[in-house]
């Protein structure tokens, strides 16, 4: 016997429904892929126009064949290439300094003096010590007699020592200057002694540096006539140094 019917409002109902489910789910899964397309497409162009932002900055200041050092992608035979080259341009400059200081740099006067002689002059109560020349370097300082004639100008650096052996009670020197027609005294020391005759041994030293003009000529004077000096050469000498 024929199967019953149904209602006609339910005549192929179940069949109809899964088939439109099937539709909608294929329509949405179409549509977010082609928003994923969008948004890849759209980050793709942003990172484009980044790099060509960065190209053109590069072109514009150059780019680094202006400013090699410190980029990674420099050869490694440009870089030793131009570090030889800044070495030997260092090297180069570093030697003419030295010879240009060479050139400049003279070597100073020297002149170390040690006694030979004193002579007392009882009418003037001075005593006057002639020297000798136990160093020397260049001829801008000559020794004549008593005294020492400055032959070249400038700065030097005078020293004086004498060594006393007297009981008076007080000695010392006088380093004097003539020259320019006057007479000035550069600087004097003076020492105490002692009043016995066995211990009447004490030095008296002094330094100055002074300008001294062509022609000066200098001189070491005790104030006293037929002072007793010790003329070794280590407690009694007069020196110059030019500076």
């Amino acid at each position: 016997m024929p199967a019953p019917k149904g209602p006609p409002g339910n005549m192929g109902g179940p069949v109809r429904e899964p088939a439109l489910s099937v539709a909608l789910w294929l329509s949405w899964g179409a549509a977010l892929g082609a928003v994923a397309c969008a948004m890849a497409l759209l980050t793709q162009q942003t990172e484009l126009q980044s790099l060509r932002r960065e190209l053109s900055q590069l072109q514009t200041t150059g780019g680094p064949s202006q400013k090699r050092e410190g980029y990674p992608w420099q050869s490694l035979p440009e870089q030793s290439s131009d570090a030889l080259e800044a070495w030997d341009n260092g090297e180069r400059s570093r030697k003419r300094r030295a010879v240009l200081t060479q050139k400049q740099k003279k070597p100073g006067s020297i002149l170390h003096l040690v006694p030979i002689n004193v002579t007392s002059k009882d009418d003037s109560d001075v005593t006057e010590v002639m020297w000798q020349p136990a160093l020397r370097r260049g001829r801008g300082l000559q020794a004549q007699g008593y005294g020492v004639r400055i032959r070249d100008a400038g700065v030097y650096l005078l020293y004086s020592q004498v060594l006393f052996q007297d009981v008076t009670f007080t000695m010392g020197q006088v380093v004097s200057r003539e020259g320019q027609g006057r007479q000035e005294t550069l600087f004097r020391c003076v020492r105490s002694m002692p009043s016995h005759p066995d211990r009447a041994y004490n030095s008296c030293y002094s330094a100055g540096v002074f300008h001294l003009h062509q022609g000066d000529i200098l001189s070491v004077i005790i104030p006293r006539a037929r002072a007793k000096l010790n003329l070794s050469p280590h407690g009694t000498f007069l020196g110059f140094v030019k500076l």
